[in-house]
């Protein structure tokens, strides 16, 4: 009997996050890491099964964003750090790429330019705020800059798919839209749970937020997507 999509992401899904959340509640950083470790090469599995043409951009997410992974594990550390800094990059690069590969420039109306901007300050704003709060909490200003520019690029795919999304309002659009403000907000919450509010709450939101973030990923690379129109704004 052939399995559905649903049911690959609910066999790997359940078992990992039921282990997540009691790494979560007990403070066992190491096995929450280890969870999240297996979860990544096992969801770019289902993508290899599925998918019949692998797209670049969906390989160098899964690769990049697994070494990411396996480089907080070794140093058994939530920071960022320049090496992990440098393997997102690269993954949100092919998030990214996928996005913006099959659009082409049109002009906006004033209406949907002052929307965009206005969603744009408020989200820099609110991350903006969330980095200073950081600061006080960092060993150098080296790793505060990797958190400035970290954050820097989450705004950025923001805005990337806030383009993709108001051009399109097809479901790969919504999948990207979502994986993005999930991962944004998946940060916010285990940073501000590692740093400043030490709660398992925070900590066990922001894991929710960051398993559904990559769940989402898989969905936008698995789905077709038609040519899109990006705003011009220019």
């Amino acid at each position: 009997m052939k399995m559905s999509l649903f049911q690959y992401i609910l066999i790997l899904l359940v078992p990992l996050l039921a282990i997540n959340l009691y790494a979560a509640i007990a403070e066992a950083d190491w096995l929450m890491q280890a969870t999240q470790l297996i979860f990544v090469p096992g969801l770019a599995g289902i993508y290899i099964k599925l998918k019949k043409n692998m797209s670049l951009n969906a390989i160098l997410f899964f690769i990049f964003f697994f070494l990411a992974q396996i480089n907080g594990f070794i140093f058994n550390t939530n920071n960022l750090t320049l090496i992990s800094f440098f393997f997102y990059i690269i993954a949100y690069f092919g998030l990214s790429r996928e996005a913006l590969q099959n659009t082409q420039l049109e002009t906006a109306s004033k209406t949907i330019l002052v929307y965009f901007f206005l969603l744009i300050a408020i989200n820099a704003y609110l991350l903006f705020t969330h980095v200073l709060e950081l600061k006080q909490y960092m060993s150098d200003e080296l790793e505060f800059g990797i958190y400035i520019a970290y954050y820097g690029v989450l705004l950025v795919m923001g805005i990337i798919s806030l383009i993709y999304y108001l051009n399109s309002y097809s479901k790969k659009s919504i999948y990207f839209i979502t994986l993005v403000l999930t991962f944004i907000f998946s940060n916010v919450f285990r940073d501000s749970a590692y740093f400043y509010m030490k709660d398992s709450a925070i900590l066990i939101t922001g894991n929710l937020l960051w398993y559904n973030g990559l769940i989402f990923s898989l969905l936008f690379f698995l789905t077709p997507e038609r040519k899109l129109r990006l705003l011009n704004l220019l």
